[in-house]
């Protein structure tokens, strides 16, 4: 991973002697941030962190919508610092935590297995599997912006608040990236990242992140106010973040809400025609947690509930009448074939658009670049393809639209966790950002 040279590495102390949620760093950091690439194999987002002690470098895929940061704790996990959370404690409990082990760990216990400590369910949404594991807390360190100096040096800052983890077996790291260790869960929860670092080091309650589609740059994960450092002239629009009151999660405890990132789409355009769908669809079911929309970064592509799926991709089809369909190339179920010269003589794709609810009960609209939403597949010999981007989600998708990676990819998102809002910028129309990566090789 290329690593930024004009930074400071900041660490993070997240054991304290008597588990309490401690007080706010005297010092103030005013923006961390975590580099991130795309593996090319698999598609995921990959970040890292240095952590324990002495610190280690720790490969992560990012989770937009976890719950928490988990990492296997089974195999090689050596640390002086590492610490359960006692079961009953006050961060146990601010976890929304619900299950507690027992005494049927070894004796001397080890990381991941420690009695009477606080529990909860990590998930792996790519292998659609959970387990338990022990709530823990450890040393990690995060970069940040030196706006100071150009020295590239790096100090230590400790704090005695912190950010707390799961600690399950290796066998949930199942079909990760080769070489991840575990998922930082980015969630708009107590214990996700984001809300754990503003409260440890004094940061807005905000994180932006800006993606990057090429394999061979960063993209980055951005704690705090961004406005100091990073595109601070790009002004964003704004929608609201909503609600899900049921959990979203593949496991969890009864009662949880979602911490998963939801926004109202209220129409979809395609060249500024609206596709007929069931609005219905569109919104969360308060009762069950069924519909709306999401955006996810461990779905590469986006989804849509069949109805919506097939409305859409007969307006598109409608749109982009003049160029043949070929036989799709998995995952696509949508591609044309673009090997005929005349075909590209004056082809022009679709232009694709969700209307959103906006700030002051406006709506506002997003425009997705052609690079959101058709791809290229690099696989065989399927270079004069073009396919659309989304997927049918089923009859029975959970959440009616799922923007994934690719929807979101080159574009500038800010999450306002204090104004429960979420910013949003192409990077393919801001020519002061140029790409995600720009600012940070």
């Amino acid at each position: 991973m290329k690593i930024p040279q004009l930074l400071l590495c900041f660490l993070l102390f997240i054991c304290s002697s008597n588990y309490s949620i401690a007080k706010k760093s005297h010092k103030h950091h005013p923006l961390l941030f975590l580099p991130v690439f795309k593996d090319e194999i698999t598609e995921q987002y990959v970040t890292q962190i240095y952590q324990r002690t002495p610190l280690v470098p720790v490969n992560l895929t990012v989770d937009l919508g976890g719950r928490f940061l988990w990492m296997d704790c089974e195999y090689d996990y050596i640390s002086s610092s590492y610490k359960n959370v006692p079961c009953g404690s006050r961060p146990c409990k601010l976890s929304g935590s619900q299950g507690c082990y027992g005494s049927s760990c070894p004796v001397p216990p080890r990381p991941g297995c420690n009695n009477y400590t606080c529990s909860h369910i990590p998930y792996n949404p790519i292998k659609r599997s959970s387990t338990d594991g022990e709530l823990a807390q450890d040393v990690i360190a995060l970069w940040s912006i030196n706006n100071n100096s150009n020295n590239g040096s790096k100090i230590l800052s400790s704090s005695t608040s912190g950010v707390m983890f799961n600690c399950p077996g290796d066998f949930l790291l199942e079909k990760l990236a080769y070489g991840v260790k575990g998922m930082a869960g980015l969630g708009n929860g107590y214990t996700g990242l984001p809300s754990q670092l503003a409260r440890a080091f004094h940061l807005a309650r905000k994180f932006s992140i800006c993606l990057s589609g090429n394999t061979k740059s960063n993209g980055v994960i951005l704690f705090g106010e961004r406005r100091s450092y990073y595109a601070s002239n790009e002004v964003l629009t704004y929608t609201p973040l909503l609600k899900n009151p049921v959990s979203t999660a593949g496991a969890y405890f009864p009662g949880e809400l979602s911490v998963e990132y939801f926004i109202g789409i209220e129409k979809i355009l395609v060249n500024g025609k609206i596709v007929p769908i069931d609005n219905k669809l569109l919104a969360i079911n308060m009762t069950n947690g069924v519909g709306g929309t999401k955006i996810s970064t461990v779905v590469p592509y986006g989804t849509m509930e069949s109805s919506i799926y097939k409305a859409f991709k007969d307006a598109f089809l409608k749109a982009i009448a003049k160029v043949p369909i070929a036989k799709p190339i998995s995952p696509f179920e949508l591609c044309f074939n673009l090997s005929n010269s005349a075909t590209l003589t004056g082809l022009v794709i679709p232009q694709v658009s969700l209307v959103l609810q906006g700030e002051h009960n406006n709506s506002t609209t997003w425009d997705l670049s052609m690079n959101n939403f058709m791809a290229s597949p690099t696989i065989n010999d399927s270079s004069d393809l073009l396919c659309l981007g989304f997927l049918d989600g089923g009859e029975n998708a959970e959440t009616s639209i799922v923007l994934g990676g690719m929807q979101i990819e080159e574009n500038l998102l800010e999450f306002d966790l204090v104004k429960k809002r979420m910013g949003f910028k192409s990077v393919y129309m801001s020519p002061d950002l140029v790409s995600c990566s720009n600012k940070f090789r």
